[in-house]
């Protein structure tokens, strides 16, 4: 591939093209026409100095730009038609034919447009920045066929300098004379008049020895035109054969497009873009078009393929999203268009409005990308939302395999406004719902109880620990809601979330510290038992410092013996836990966690009496307390010693005399 690095100065970069074609030569040619030589502008010699510098970063593109701007030069004659008496229209096929030649190192491109007088060819191929479509559209104001033209031609053909040795260029306009402009590899080019020449343009391209040559190949030519041109209005013709054969069905109305032709249209956008995705089809599909206030013509697909954990964490950033301008692909992978937590999109956007620099590839990132954007996003957002309304099953399935997509979408995106959009489209089991039934933040916020000031979750392995958790039980006595979380990257998002809708987004684990215990008084109450004060003093310091900073009595009614809350937030030891970034208890030094005693329950009681006569037995049966106590909370970083010291616990109580110790 032709990548040209140099940096050489005009005269350089002219004196280094072999020069083909002499003027004497190209007199003798047309020795009986009148000839003239004209000097290229100071701007335009500065422009070849430019595209003799990469102004575009891939040398294929002349491809695309040239069939650009015959595609063009058909739209103003298709204008020009349309404006004038019926009858008087042209027979003449809109087309654009593609011819290549390997024996003469050479490639031609030939439209049936409009063609170019003697004074359009100096106007618009001797001077840069000049756009004729833009003084066609000033000429034709009040042609609405008129407004779709958007094509620099001057600049465009230029990019053919990057690979040619010589161009040889016949145009002619309607009622004119016919011309050959051709351009040599000096820093002058010539114009003759050619009484052959049709009506249109035919641009003979010699390409210059070396990696250029591989664009007289037929084959490569056909690749490029299905990466880049491939959904241009008319049909482009290669050495006979019509290339594009699918009509670029974003521009039709969402009526007009049948599902075969959306699956049709899927497959090539995933061939020549997106090669992973060739046999895939879509299974949600955002059409969407736009006049105001920005001109836009969008088809977005989301792939039926289910995302897996591996495929999400390899994933590359580039986006699915391609952009075109009048069906020319400006950019196949413009992640400019969606957010990053919407890369998993497939499809196209188009847009007249679209800035350019000097190259279609140079897109600038100005408020008309800003305004698409926004546009995009906002439309997916809602369609998504209504389409979990509408048809929660097939949501559910879009989810399972792209909430971790959303997911990172809230916990990257650092505006709350942004992360509240987002997390509408989160899903969440509920303990208002039996297993498998999912609700969303929005539909919980409509079922909050009038006395109910936050939005509650709690995190578990599994939905059945998360309904016998401790830490569940008093909220089921108060008929509060609960968001089961059972994927740790769900509690991480509602604990970078904080609010939703003004509600606050809490733990169970937290509210249970803060209003769920027993009051100060009803401690004191119930320590003045010397028999209680003695036994939480004696389990205390057999646990130790740091698993217990604190212990205090409860008389709720519970089925756990141990119940343990602590000072930081546990989702946060839980997510440092995973990332194996703590070592042995250094989670509990840091949570100083506070043991509550439930007295009422049969393993306490028991142990009471128990530890009196058999105190190896009693620390050991404390220590397995505590454990299943951290396994509830989720905060069990090393489970091994549990299993033996439990076999120990069961010997020992069916060797001795019957004991009326319950260990759950």
């Amino acid at each position: 591939m032709l990548r040209s690095r140099l940096k050489p100065s005009l005269l350089r970069l002219v004196l280094r093209n072999p020069v083909l074609i002499t003027e004497k030569s190209f007199h003798t040619t047309y020795s009986n026409k009148k000839t003239e030589s004209f000097e290229f502008q100071a701007e335009t010699k500065s422009l070849l100095d430019i595209v003799a510098r990469s102004l575009y970063s891939n040398s294929e593109v002349f491809i695309r730009e040239l069939i650009s701007n015959a595609n063009d030069a058909l739209e103003k004659r298709r204008c020009i038609e349309l404006s004038q008496e019926a009858g008087t229209s042209s027979d003449v096929p809109y087309e654009i034919r593609v011819t290549t030649d390997e024996a003469a190192n050479k490639i031609v491109f030939e439209d049936t447009g409009i063609g170019m007088n003697r004074e359009e060819l100096i106007d618009l191929l001797g001077t840069i920045a000049k756009s004729g479509s833009k003084e066609f559209r000033n000429q034709n104001i009040d042609s609405q066929t008129a407004e779709s033209i958007i094509g620099q031609f001057g600049v465009g053909f230029y990019s053919a300098f990057m690979v040619a040795d010589k161009i040889v260029l016949k145009t002619k306009k309607q009622d004119s004379v016919g011309y050959t402009w051709l351009w040599n590899g000096s820093s002058a080019y010539e114009i003759a008049e050619n009484e052959e020449t049709t009506v249109g343009t035919r641009i003979e391209i010699y390409l210059k020895p070396g990696d250029a040559a591989e664009f007289s190949r037929r084959q490569k030519v056909i690749d490029i035109i299905n990466k880049y041109s491939y959904f241009v209005t008319v049909p482009i013709i290669l050495n006979g054969d019509r290339v594009n054969t699918l009509n670029a069905i974003w521009t039709m109305n969402t009526n007009e497009v049948t599902q075969e032709m959306h699956e049709t249209f899927f497959k090539q956008l995933a061939k020549t873009h997106h090669p992973t995705l060739v046999d895939d089809r879509p299974q949600y599909i955002i059409h969407y078009k736009a006049d105001a206030p920005i001109h836009l013509r969008s088809l977005l697909y989301i792939p039926a393929h289910k995302v897996s954990q591996l495929e999400f964490t390899a994933e590359a950033a580039d986006s699915g999203i391609s952009l075109y301008a009048r069906r020319v692909l400006i950019k196949a992978h413009a992640k400019e268009l969606l957010p990053r937590y919407l890369r998993f999109l497939v499809g196209v956007v188009d847009s007249e409005d679209i800035p350019l620099n000097l190259s279609r590839e140079m897109l600038q990132n100005d408020l008309v990308i800003i305004k698409l954007r926004r546009i995009l996003t906002d439309k997916v957002i809602s369609y998504l939302l209504n389409q979990m309304k509408k048809d929660r099953i097939k949501y559910l399935e879009f989810y399972q395999g792209y909430s971790a997509f959303f997911k990172e979408g809230v916990l990257l995106e650092q505006d709350q406004t942004i992360k509240e959009e987002i997390s509408k489209m989160l899903l969440f089991e509920s303990s208002n719902f039996k297993p498998g039934v999912y609700t969303s933040l929005s539909e919980y916020v409509e079922r909050m109880q009038k006395d109910q000031k936050n939005i509650y979750y709690l995190f578990a392995p599994s939905r059945n620990l998360a309904e016998t958790s401790p830490y569940f039980e008093l909220f089921k006595k108060k008929n509060w809601e609960v968001l089961f979380i059972t994927d740790p990257a769900d509690e991480m998002v509602l604990l970078f979330m904080l609010q939703f809708q003004l509600k606050n987004i809490e733990s169970v684990e937290n509210w249970l510290k803060n209003e769920g215990v027993e009051t100060v008084e009803h401690e004191k109450e119930l320590t003045r038992d010397t028999n209680k004060k003695e036994f939480l003093t004696w389990v205390k310091s057999n646990l130790g410092s740091v698993k217990v900073n604190d212990i205090k009595p409860s008389s709720q009614a519970s089925d756990h013996p141990f119940i343990i809350t602590v000072a930081a937030e546990p989702g946060v030891a839980r997510h440092l836990m995973r990332l194996g970034q703590i070592k042995d208890k250094e989670h509990l030094v840091m949570l100083k966690p506070v043991l509550h005693v439930n007295f009422n329950h049969p393993a306490i009681t028991g142990l009471m009496k128990r530890r009196k006569h058999d105190e190896s037995l009693s620390v050991k049966v404390i220590e397995q307390l505590y454990d299943n106590a951290l396994i509830t909370s989720g905060l069990l970083k090393d489970p091994s010693q549990m299993v033996p010291r439990l076999n120990q616990i069961l010997g020992e109580l069916l060797q001795g005399e019957k004991s009326t110790i319950l260990v759950p």
